[in-house]
This record gives structure tokens, sequence and C-alpha cells, in this order.
């Protein structure tokens, strides 16, 4: 049968386009994996490693050909390859922040691959004439793999990111991961506490990844495994699809890996409202000479509140395994666990406070949690993850990752609104619920060139499932509290009492499941050494088997939903590798349901989109010492579903109404000179719908600050008696927030803040000693909703380095 007929006789439609999508990948696949060699027999390549003196591998490190725009960037084990070099006598440049830069001459035969091997020599005083003219501008780290999903460097790169290295996390004594976050551009805190949501361009935006997949968990998320934290900026369904990301972007946790000599660091953290921490990371070789290397991480985290009720207590242990089988294969293992009880979810909802416009108006004691430590939820999670590196050929690698994660969330929570401006309804709730989530990813990388054009592509396929069970039950309006005054019924609120209200109705109970097939493709092509064009493309089938309701054994809610999203993007290095203006075209979507409507019929909807026009320029000026980003974004959502406000039909749903986000980004990263490191950013979003309700249209909602400002300035003494002493200052600026905008009911919302913290720290080569005041001037302010966010809290860190 051939492959017509064999598609005309599939009875299943989906079965059928999944046929065509995989023989046109495998197609696709073998057209590229032949063109290239068409060019390789006239040229050569270089490749090799680059370690620390301790024979440590290091990653990202800069391998570049001078005088062109061709180069790479090792991975994770050290190693780096250029390929399709024409023959003749080259210089290698060696750059890395915190080293020396190098050089090394090479001779490239047609049809030879040379290696060049790089050992590298820390900046440091002994070196001092040596590096006086280089930069050291540490929290500049860009240069990353998992952006575009293939090596790529920042000024090639037509997509806007921010990278947040441990260096940074280090430097700011930072325990929290909300508090990482408060150093990107743009961002900020959604929900107050370990809720681990952002508000990115506008948009509602969760920490879902982990090293490229999934990693979808409900407890808090530890910082002490990362390495660093990379936020993509506008829609990204291309490349990570729709499940996993919003319409600003997406956040990426990219964990520590092994490497190859013993080493460490123990740390113990002590700070006000209860902070008790320690923390180690511990780095062993098993069997240096077969490449067996393992990394384990732990932390123990108990802190309190300075409400009174709240708590947070998490153990976190993550083991990491490689194992560099050869030159061509690696194989890397590893696992991040925790078991976490918590009572974090103290917030205020205005649900109808009006007669108020801020929180500061309202008159609340805001050291009331309106809750109690009995009532808490335990949120034990196992995520693994796999992953297995084999170079196929000079031009072409494949990388196949495998993400599961199994986590749970049990017990009690509340949601507590205020109403009015003398009254809080407290909501309490129980849940049980299990989550299973599992990616698979295969990934195939070529560097390659077509006549004179050079194409960096990756082709992927991705499949995504998850499954949830659950089983709830929420008593609205279980008591209503004073604001003001004391009241008998705050404390009224305990196990005991709601235990006995929830076992007089039934639970609700459900389970869902849904899976995702995706392919996609994406090419970076090289018109000129300066000039290059991003075209990429995925297909999307969406599975979703439905909502059973377990006590009446029914589902409903069942769909599937096929969607394309495409990218477009364009850079021209004015100064090659300094100067860059990029422009860029980005689509994201988001899977809608069939909805039935009062009149009984049902209501098919496709996916809403998002597409996204950028424009700006990138800078890498004065030997990497000052690294910039500044760009302008315009992002429309269209075909997004809403109540239908024509009269006598408000509650049909109709897909006509939109959602406009616009703004400016400008960061700055900047070592202008030795020992002195800045990190700056400001950001401006106008976000509001189109369409939808003529009460709230063009109104800006809970969409976080129209303006925000995020700086950190640090010193570290270097060539002084002082050396190894450090000072730090810093903090973030959020402007205006509404909470809600109404045309009929007027506007709540969170007042603008300047928020400062500030760190002296004494960092010597066997141990370092911190000390952190956040919220320097003991500010009062209020997260997104009305919460107010932590004030005043000293804290002193030691640690030992193995």
């Amino acid at each position: 049968m051939n492959f017509i007929s064999q598609f005309r006789f599939t009875s299943n439609p989906i079965i059928a386009s999944r046929h065509v999508l995989y023989r046109c990948v495998l197609a696709f696949l073998f057209l590229l994996f032949c063109l290239p060699s068409f060019a390789q027999a006239q040229t050569g390549s270089v490749k090799g490693t680059a370690t620390t003196a301790g024979a440590k591998p290091e990653a990202l490190v800069s391998i570049t050909i001078k005088g062109s725009t061709k180069g790479a960037h090792t991975n994770d084990n050290g190693s780096y390859e250029i390929s399709n070099i024409k023959p003749g006598t080259y210089t290698l440049l060696v750059k890395h922040v915190g080293f020396v830069a190098q050089s090394k001459t090479v001779v490239i035969k047609a049809g030879e691959s040379v290696t060049a091997d790089f050992t590298l020599n820390e900046d440091n005083q002994a070196l001092q004439e040596v590096v006086i003219t280089s930069g050291y501008n540490k929290f500049a780290k860009k240069e990353t793999g998992y952006v575009a999903k293939m090596p790529l460097k920042n000024l090639e790169n037509p997509q806007v990111y921010n990278v947040v290295p441990k260096e940074l996390l280090q430097d700011q004594v930072i325990v929290s991961y909300n508090d990482v976050l408060k150093n990107v551009t743009g961002v900020s805190q959604a929900l107050v506490n370990g809720s681990n949501s952002f508000n990115l361009r506008g948009f509602f935006t969760t920490s879902y990844l982990r090293n490229g997949l999934q990693d979808n968990k409900p407890n808090s998320i530890e910082v002490a495994n990362i390495e660093r934290i990379e936020v993509l900026k506008g829609p990204s369904a291309t490349l990570f699809g729709s499940s996993l990301t919003s319409f600003g972007g997406l956040l990426n946790r990219v964990t520590k890996k092994p490497f190859e000599t013993f080493g460490g660091e123990i740390a113990y953290t002590v700070g006000g409202f209860g902070l008790s921490r320690v923390t180690a990371d511990i780095n062993t070789p098993l069997n240096q000479t077969k490449g067996l290397f393992l990394r384990t991480n732990v932390a123990y985290d108990d802190e309190g509140s300075f409400q009174d009720a709240g708590f947070t207590r998490r153990f976190f242990v993550a083991p990491s395994l490689l194992y560099k089988v050869n030159d061509r294969l690696s194989v890397s293992l590893d696992a991040e666990i925790y078991t976490q009880k918590a009572n974090d979810f103290n917030r205020l909802f205005p649900e109808a406070s009006f007669t108020k416009t801020n929180p500061r108006d309202l008159g609340i004691d805001w050291t009331k949690s309106y809750s109690s430590n009995d009532l808490y939820e335990t949120t034990p999670s196992v995520s693994v993850y796999g992953q297995v590196n084999y170079k196929l050929s000079d031009s072409w690698t494949s990388q196949s990752s495998f993400s599961h994660t199994n986590s749970s969330v049990e017990g009690y929570w509340s949601y507590n609104s205020i109403q009015g401006d003398s009254v809080v309804v407290r909501n309490p709730a129980y849940e049980h619920t299990t989550y299973n989530y599992t990616e698979v990813q295969q990934n195939f990388n070529g560097d390659f060139k077509i006549g004179q054009l050079r194409n960096r592509v990756v082709i992927g396929l991705d499949y995504f499932a998850g499954t949830s069970t659950s089983s709830s039950l929420t008593l609205y309006g279980f008591d209503r509290v004073r604001i003001q005054g004391k009241d008998p019924r705050y404390n009224e609120l305990t196990k005991t009492s709601l235990d006995a209200a929830l076992s007089k109705q039934p639970y609700n109970k459900s389970a869902t499941s849904q899976s995702t097939y995706s392919a996609y493709v994406s090419d970076v092509l090289n018109l000129t050494d300066n000039l290059l064009v991003m075209a990429s493309l995925r297909i999307d089938h969406f599975v979703n088997n439905g909502n059973k309701n377990i006590n009446q054994d029914t589902t409903t809610g069942k769909f599937n939903q096929t969607a394309f999203s495409p990218k477009l993007g364009l850079v021209y290095q004015i100064v090659p590798n300094h100067v860059s203006l990029f422009g860029n075209y980005m689509n994201g979507f988001s899977n809608n349901a069939p909805t039935r409507q009062p009149d009984g019929n049902f209501s098919s909807f496709k996916p809403s989109q998002a597409n996204q026009w950028e424009g700006g320029v990138k800078l890498d000026l004065f030997d990497g010492k000052l690294n910039s980003t500044l760009s302008y974004y315009h992002i429309k959502v269209s075909d997004v579903i809403h109540n239908d406000f024509t009269p006598g039909r408000s509650a049909y749903q109709v897909q006509d109404g939109g959602q406009l986000s616009k703004g400016f980004e400008a960061e700055l990263i900047a070592n202008p000179f030795r020992g002195f490191n800045l990190i700056a950013g400001y950001a401006y979003n106008n976000i509001y719908t189109i369409n939808t309700n003529p009460d709230v249209d063009g109104l800006h909602q809970w969409t976080g600050p129209a303006q925000t400002v995020n700086l950190w300035l640090s010193y570290h003494f270097l060539n002084t008696d002082l050396k190894g002493l450090g000072l730090g200052l810093g903090g973030n600026y959020g402007g205006k927030a509404y909470i809600q905008q109404s045309r009929s009911r007027g506007e709540f919302y969170m007042p603008s803040y300047t928020v400062l913290n500030a760190v002296l720290s004494y960092d010597k080569p066997v141990y370092r000693v911190s000390l952190k005041m956040d919220n320097l001037t003991n500010k009062v302010y209020w997260g997104s909703y009305v919460s107010q966010m932590m004030p005043r809290r000293f804290s002193a860190t030691v640690a030992f380095k193995l």
C-alpha cells in the first residue's frame, strides 16, 4: 500500500494527520542530513575542551575565530566544536567571565579535524597585570543552549531573555525563589509566599520548566540546586508549547551539574521570623577513569511569619549523576525530592472593597493572618530528569530527554475575601490532589553550510502528558470577622471546627487527563556573517480526555485541537560581536474547550492566539564589561472567549474578544571597574482587554505594576588589606498596580513602593560570612491582592568550602 492510499484508508483523522506529520518530519530529517555532506569535503573543523586548572570542565566558555562571527560555546562537559571552516590559518579567541582571556593559532585542512584544548586561569590578584583591561562582568552570563534549543549567542538571538546566575544568588544571599525573580527586568510577583507565580509582560506566569522540560509541582521551589534562572520574554509556544508557557513568556530553572573534581560547600543561615536554613552542595567523582561523577544538593528550610500564623518547613535533596561514556556519548540523570509542610497561603482578596481604593485605607491590622497554624498543607514531590547526548557526526548531534514529576497536595487552606471596608469573609477548604506529569523530547541539532550559507537547525519531537485526581470541598462564607477591633470569632477557625463543618457536606471528586503531541523545526540562517534570519514552526495536537466527575461517574469536556505556531526573527550585527539590531515575530496559543450554551447547544472554539512584534538593540561592549538590551514590544491576543454583552444573552459565550500588551524594557549589566558590578532594569507595560466587557475594556486589571525598576550594586575589595570584603545594596520599585478597575464600580489598587536590601560579606578561600538586611527601611507595602509583604528582616549566613 503506498503512502497516499495508506492515508486515504486510515479511518481516524487524528492518526492520519500524525502519519503525515511523522513522515514529513522523517523526510525533512533525511534531506537535512544529506545536504551538509556536499559542503563538508571542502572544509575542516576544530574541536577540544576547556577546563579549569583543577581539570574541572567549564560550560559556556566562548571560543571564536578572530575576525569572524564563527564560534561555539562549550557544553556541560566542557567540550566544543566549530565546523565548516575553510582551509587556512586562524586564531582562536577564548573568553569566559572570571577567567583570563586566551588565544591559540590553528591550521585548518580540508576534510580534517584539529584538536585545540584550553586550560583556564582564574582572574585573580596574582594575574592583575595581565587582566587589568579584561572585564569581569560576572552577572552577564547570557550564553545558554536552552533559549533557542541550540547553541546561540545572545547577540545572535532575536528573542529577549534574562539570565540570573548562581553568582547573583550568592551575592544577594537569596533563600527564596520569589526573590530571585526580583532581579529580572519587568517581572513582578503575582501571588505572595510560596506560589512561584509572577506577572511577565502583564500575563500571569508560573515556573513550570526545569532544564527545558516540565517540572509542574505545587510546592515552593528550592534555590539550593539552581545554577541559573532563564526568563524568556514574549509568547514562546513555538519551541516550548502552550502548556508550560504564558503569552508573556516562560521561566526555566537550570540545575547544578556534576564536575570532575571533589568540591562543595556547606552553609547555615539564621534570621528573623524564625528563619533557620542548612544547605550542602557536595560533588565527588565516583569513578574518574570511567567518567562517572555525582553531585548532591541538600537543603532544610524552616521559616515562620511576621503574622500571627504562617510557616514553611521543607526538606530537599537533589542527586545528579553524570556518565561520560566516551567523547561522543554522555548520559545524565538527576532528581529533586521534596517534603514540605506549610501554612503560607495567608492572603486577602478584595471582592467588593471599592469603598476604599487601596489597602492602606482599609485600617486592617496586617499582623493578623485570619488563619491558624493547625491548618496547613503537605506538598511532597519527586521529579526525575534524564538526558542522553550523542554526537552523530561533525555536523549533527542528538539529544534525548525525559522528565517525570509526581506530586500531591493535601490539607487545609482558606480563601479570605474583604467585603466593603469592615468585614473579612473566610472561605476555608480541604484538598487532596495528586498530579503526574511526563514529558519526552527528542532534538536533532545541526550546524552546516549549504553553499556559502550557514544553517543552525533544531528539529524536535515532543510528547507531554498530565493527569490529576482531586477530592476537595470549599466552605464559602464559613464566618465573617470584623476588620477593626477584637472579634471573638477570629480564633474560631480551627482544625476541629473546620473538620466538623466539612463532615456535613459531600466532597467534590474529579479526575483529568491531557496529552500533547508536537513537532517543531527552527533554522538560523546566516545570509552574511553579520545578517541572520531565524524561521521556526511548531505543529501541536492537544488531546483533552475530559473532566471525570467521580461522584456521578460522568465525563465532560472531551476535545481535540490542533494549532500551528510560527516564529520569525532578524538580527543584524552593526558591530560584529558587540552591537546588534534585532526584530521578532513570536506566537503563542491557548487551547479552548467547547462550551455548552444556555440553549443546550455546544459551541466549538478555536485556540486563542497571541502574536508579538518586537524590536530593539543588544550591546556587548568594552571587552564584556557592559551588556545591555533595549526593546519595544507589542503583543495582541485574539479570539478571547467572554460572556456576550448583547442584552438578553449575558449567559452565552462568544469568541471575539482580545487583549493588548505593549511596553518598553531596558536592562543593563555592567562592570565599570574591577570589583564593582551593577545590574539595573526598567520596564513599562500597558495591558488591557478589547471587546470583552464595556465596563472594563481599556482599563487595567490584575496584571502587576505598569512600571518596575530593579537595581543591584556590589563592590568586592580585591587588591587591598580588605581583600574578601564585599558590600551590596539594591532593591526594587513598583508603580501603582491595579487589582480591579470598573467604570461602574470604581477601582482598587496597590500603592507604589520602593524597597531596599543590603548585604555585607567576607569571602575567603575556606569560608564565607554574609550579613543581610531585607527591607532596609522597613517599608510597608503590598503584593498582588491585599497581602502585606515582609517587614525588615536581618539574617546571617556562614559557609564552609570543601
